[in-house]
């Protein structure tokens, strides 16, 4: 519920800073969509995770992030972790790409000063895309994936830190670690 409510506020932030700097054209919100532009840098994506072959993974992870029970296994969620930050470096080079694409078309037609205009602006909302994708969607599901954890899972105890540990609290005390397979009990000073 937080990733939705997050996510929501942050496209709130996004177009009321759109109208804050508006003058002109940016009163209206058509200026920042492009329909053409946003289904290509979503295209990327989604040829990235078939190429990958990790389409189920990352359906079950965003429907892990979207549900109030968490649903992933430990493994699968390590695994969902490294898609999204796939993902992130794919948004990111998709809108640089994008942005390239754009320069070259422009640098194409700079005898037609009509069209610079608007393809600067394709070329800038292909960037802006990219990163509109990342924070409101990639960076945030990392996060959730990496901080929670499966309610079912147990603890891990590595054997060698906690033996390590003791031996070190028993150095610290004086007691040799022969004493301690010797003893029943073991008493430790304050």
């Amino acid at each position: 519920m937080r990733f939705i409510i997050g996510a929501v506020l942050l496209k709130a932030t996004f177009i009321y800073a759109v109208i804050l700097t508006g003058g002109g054209a940016f009163n209206s919100l058509a200026c920042v969509i492009d329909g053409a532009t946003l289904t290509f840098a979503l295209l990327i994506n989604f040829s990235v995770l078939v190429g990958t072959g990790q389409v189920k993974l990352f359906v079950r992870a965003t429907n892990a992030l979207l549900s109030k029970k968490y649903v992933l296994s430990t493994d699968d969620r390590l695994k969902a972790v490294e898609v999204f930050a796939l993902m992130i470096k794919v948004t990111i080079y998709g809108g640089v790409l994008s942005a390239f694409i754009g320069l070259i078309m422009i640098l194409g037609n700079l005898d037609d000063l009509n069209y610079l205009g608007p393809m600067l602006s394709v070329m800038m909302i292909s960037v802006l895309y990219a990163a509109f994708i990342n924070l409101i969607f990639f960076l945030p599901g990392k996060y959730l994936l990496e901080n929670r954890k499966n309610p079912d899972e147990k603890p891990v105890i590595n054997e060698k830190a906690v033996v390590g540990k003791l031996l070190e609290l028993c150095y610290k005390q004086g007691i040799s670690p022969e004493e301690i397979l010797e003893a029943n009990e073991i008493t430790f000073k304050n």
